[in-house]
């Protein structure tokens, strides 16, 4: 499927294309010097994607064992230190679940290292997780606890691999990739986002040289830097597509997803670190997100995303860091 809208216009065109058999355009980059980053930022993809999915898994399995833990959440995040030495010993929690709330509270600063904020109410909402779950069958206890003791395992494994492959993806980038530099001046956008969609960018130029058909005079011409922003946008599939045919306009775009998965990825992840730090990013996405009624979030995101895009093409175009918006002098 070419990245265009879907009408009556467009159609003929590809079709004869791909009667004459011209080779079919496309934006692949084959450039070695991308390569190195790219495939170790693709592989930081692919390491978040199972870390999420084995996160999952724990916490659907945490449910069987103790269904009301993640409701009354004793701890910031089932899988932090304290929490796991506990969830690893069944007959830790039994010990704890009879003690009263103080001893239990001088007995979790005491596991904790001293490393709790609030231990009274912590205890408070350990004790209601556990006796709040359902009881379980006693057969079904060994299989629950192999399973939570095998994922966190995993888990575990996952994020020290993923914190191995940000330092070798920092190193990497400040050392031979100055559009990293660029992209990372921007509040919010670390060196592994920015390493990401430079990777996966590899260089405006593939993207400045083609030539754009112009309608109304017929005949080509040079890109602007706005046709290479939504050349870059189409590229990571964050566009909108028309789709036609006859009499027939669909009213409702959905979005193409057609693109690179990867450089969608980190583009919408720095997205949402940038409009939490950057106050017309945060208006943008405030804006979007009060104008529907459904998946407020995730359309306020993608678009906040599609909005960075220029943003990202014009700092690689100009070889310039971020400079943020000049405050409006109110003196008078």
């Amino acid at each position: 499927m070419p990245s265009d809208h879907k009408s009556d216009y467009r159609d003929p065109y590809y079709i004869a294309e791909r009667l004459r058999s011209l080779p079919h355009k496309n934006w692949w980059n084959f450039d070695a010097h991308w390569l190195g980053l790219r495939l170790r930022t693709r592989l930081r993809f692919h390491l978040s994607k199972s870390l999420v999915r084995e996160k999952n898994h724990y916490q659907l399995f945490l449910f069987l064992a103790h269904s009301a833990y993640t409701q009354a959440k004793p701890f910031f995040t089932p899988l932090g230190q304290l929490s796991q030495t506990l969830l690893n010993k069944p007959e830790l929690l039994d010990e704890l679940l009879a003690l009263p709330d103080n001893a239990l509270a001088v007995r979790l600063v005491e596991l904790s290292n001293d490393s709790l904020p609030d231990p009274e109410q912590t205890a408070i909402r350990l004790k209601q997780a556990l006796s709040n779950s359902f009881p379980i069958p006693e057969e079904l206890e060994p299989p629950l606890q192999e399973a939570l003791h095998g994922l966190s395992h995993i888990i575990h494994s996952l994020q020290e691999q993923i914190r191995q492959l940000d330092t070798q993806i920092h190193k990497l980038s400040q050392s031979h990739y100055p559009e990293v530099a660029w992209l990372q001046s921007i509040p919010g956008v670390g060196p592994v986002f920015a390493s990401g969609i430079a990777a996966e960018i590899g260089g405006l130029d593939r993207f400045i040289t083609p030539l754009k058909w112009d309608k109304r005079s017929k005949t080509y011409r040079p890109r602007t830097l706005r046709n290479v922003e939504d050349a870059v946008a189409k590229f990571a599939g964050l566009w909108w597509p028309q789709f036609a045919s006859g009499q027939f306009n669909a009213e409702e775009r959905h979005l193409s997803k057609r693109g690179n998965a990867y450089l969608r990825y980190y583009l919408i992840q720095a997205a949402d670190h940038m409009r939490q730090l950057i106050p017309s990013y945060a208006r943008f996405y405030a804006r979007k997100f009060a104008q529907v009624t459904k998946h407020q979030h995730k359309r306020a995101l993608v678009l906040t995303g599609r909005k960075a895009v220029g943003l990202f093409v014009g700092l690689l175009h100009r070889r310039e860091t971020y400079r943020p918006e000049e405050v409006p002098n109110l003196l008078p």
